[in-house]
């Protein structure tokens, strides 16, 4: 029987690296996303609940990550190190098969925000396995708080920091408070695997 208390499951929901670009790398890393957005998602293709129900009002660009590869090669090398150290979960180690991530930007104007979901995949020949978030929050925000719910709701503290990285098990319910002043930026990678078994 394992005696593991709620705090202690926590701990093996997400990994953070704090800090991970600094000011000048969130600023290029920013400027490299704007000159290579494919495309806008469309809000109607945007996650919605069983009623068809929108639950993110966010600004989300489309980016092919081979054109911001040198940005993204050293997040997902540590995803890799981290996975095989303290998850050992099944995921593809040619992360060139990752094409595109999403760009985030979560404004106060628009009371941002993304509420309560879970990620995943609907492919039949592969599943989710990571969610990968990058703070490139150039300036300073309140709200836009990420939460996670297993067992309990509790906040991620550690990802406020602009320039920090976070991995989470997708499959987590989690979310994003709404923004009550300034702007959040955020970019998201999904690492993939073979199906769960």
């Amino acid at each position: 029987m394992n005696n593991l208390n709620k705090k202690d499951y926590n701990k093996y929901d997400y990994w953070c690296w704090e800090n991970f670009f600094n000011k000048s790398e969130i600023k290029k890393f920013n400027k490299e996303i704007n000159k290579n957005i494919d495309s806008k998602e469309n809000p109607e293709n945007a996650a919605s609940n069983s009623k068809e129900q929108g639950l993110k009002n966010v600004d989300t660009h489309v980016v092919k990550l081979s054109n911001i590869d040198k940005f993204v090669k050293p997040v997902l090398e540590n995803v890799r190190f981290c996975n095989d150290k303290n998850f050992q979960y099944d995921i593809h180690n040619n992360f060139e098969l990752l094409d595109y991530g999403n760009y985030n930007v979560y404004s106060s104007t628009k009371n941002s925000e993304y509420k309560w979901h879970t990620d995943g995949s609907d492919d039949i020949r592969y599943d989710l396995k990571f969610t990968v978030l990058i703070n490139l929050s150039e300036k300073k925000y309140t709200g836009g708080d990420f939460k996670l719910f297993n067992h309990e709701i509790y906040t991620v503290d550690k990802f406020k920091n602009s320039g920090s990285v976070l991995m989470f098990k997708p499959y987590i319910n989690h979310c994003v408070t709404p923004i009550t002043s300034g702007e959040r930026k955020t970019f998201t990678i999904f690492a993939y695997g073979p199906k769960w078994r």
